[in-house]
């Protein structure tokens, strides 16, 4: 989804996608960090930019990475919908591909337009999971032996059955997630609301003979704009279009955006020795966060072995606290997302750090640390051997974080992958590309 808009400095047009958190002008290089109210809040233009008495319906836009912990798997996808705002006959439910295959502008005031305002307000469950168990006809392929003659000898024969399974959801979580509201254009004509982008009647419900039969506004909402440089030292910091977190490498300082101001980030730099010199190498982020938790035992490595059943022997300081996870600070696949925060968390890394930047790019930290203890649950459910028992807890698992601290990691890179040799682990370069599009 692209969104056009105009540089605040010099009044340029600037593209933006629905990702980025940073408005970027090519013309006089300023860069700031977009501060909404609440949300975003978009509009299609009409088609005719003369055309009077404009109506804009609101529509509800979500979008994020969805895990569900189920009896046998946990299931991952891509959530992407819209629906209509408002309980009315006369709209459709849904935009369809709109935001997808058009452009759209920020809502700011404008003549002879008014904004409905929307009488459904946004929640999670509007794209929760509603039904928690369900029961599906599977078939189950199984193998039997049937004696042959009076030899003893025995032949395998396949059977095929079907049988009755029950899935229960016991856990959903959302990371990478936004809510926008994108408002479409309509005007009434000879008593039908038409389409103000195909200039087509919408034929749905009785017809409309009322000038406004819906409470509207001008459009004032307002969106913020926060320069990005470093508060402490006043330099340029180091960030991409789709980053939360930005980075001043002449102070060695990090930083998030607030309510109207730059929060500080504390962050480290893995020093590493294996990575072979002369190699590409880029520094990705990962979150290392320390939680109290109800319901479930998790206060030093050693639960971390038993609740995995890892292949290890106990040592007498892993009985000790702190235990700590880890989670990507980057968007990419839901699949590898989860597989990496299990192998980064299983190798419970205690090497050597320093807060000193490195003279090596630095990939974008665009996944907060809201979104990375969001999916804690999820990596739990993924690192318990023992689903039975732990899946009916998950409801019930409480999470207060005590200490996070934003981890940058050396990745050598091939032409294909990135791979860390101190954790043992990598993936394809593929994942974050498609990560870039979420």
């Amino acid at each position: 989804m692209q969104i056009e808009h105009q540089c605040p400095q010099c009044g340029g047009p600037v593209v933006l996608d629905e990702t980025d958190r940073l408005l970027s002008c090519s013309f006089c290089k300023t860069k700031l960090c977009i501060q909404p109210q609440d949300y975003l809040r978009y509009y299609f233009p009409p088609s005719d930019p003369f055309l009077e008495d404009v109506l804009f319906i609101p529509y509800w836009r979500f979008r994020g990475i969805h895990f569900l912990c189920k009896t046998s798997r946990i299931e991952d996808r891509v959530i992407d919908k819209n629906f209509l705002a408002m309980d009315s006959e006369h709209f459709n439910p849904t935009l369809g591909i709109r935001p997808q295959s058009l452009k759209l502008k920020i809502v700011k005031p404008m003549e002879n337009a008014r904004f409905v305002q929307p009488k459904t307000p946004f929640d999670r469950s509007l794209v929760e999971t509603k039904q928690t168990v369900t029961y599906e006809m599977v078939t189950v392929h199984e193998t039997r032996l049937v004696r042959r003659g009076n030899e003893g000898d025995y032949d395998e024969v396949p059977e095929t059955r079907t049988e009755l399974k029950e899935e229960r959801i016991f856990h959903e979580s959302f990371i990478a997630d936004t809510a926008s509201l994108i408002y479409t254009p309509v005007y009434i004509r000879s008593g039908r609301y038409c389409d103000a982008i195909l200039n087509e009647p919408l034929y749905r419900g009785p017809a409309v003979y009322e000038p406004l039969p819906y409470e509207a506004l001008s459009g004032s909402w307002k969106v913020g704009f926060l320069p990005t440089l470093c508060p402490n030292c006043g330099w340029d910091t180091i960030a991409e279009r789709d980053s939360s977190v930005l980075f001043c490498k002449n102070c060695n300082s990090a930083w998030e955006a607030g309510k109207n101001t730059l929060k500080r980030v504390d962050h480290a730099f893995v020093i590493s020795k294996k990575v072979p010199e002369g190699t590409p190498r880029r520094y990705l982020p990962f979150w290392r966060i320390r939680a109290d938790m109800e319901n479930v035992r998790l206060a030093c490595y050693a639960d971390l072995v038993r609740l995995g059943n890892l292949p290890k022997v106990i040592r007498p300081g892993w009985e000790e606290p702190p235990f700590y996870f880890w989670t990507p600070a980057f968007k990419m696949t839901p699949a590898v997302y989860l597989r990496m925060s299990k192998q980064f968390t299983i190798a419970n890394f205690t090497g050597e750090m320093s807060d000193s930047a490195p003279d090596a790019p630095i990939h974008s930290a665009n996944l907060p640390l809201k979104d990375a203890i969001e999916s804690l649950v999820t990596i739990i459910a993924d690192l318990g051997i023992k689903k039975k028992e732990i899946l009916p807890l998950l409801p019930d698992i409480k999470i207060k974080v005590r200490e996070a601290l934003l981890v940058l990691f050396p990745f050598a890179e091939t032409n294909h992958e990135c791979v860390q040799p101190d954790i043992r682990c990598g993936f394809m370069k593929k994942a974050l590309e498609w990560g870039r599009n979420i």
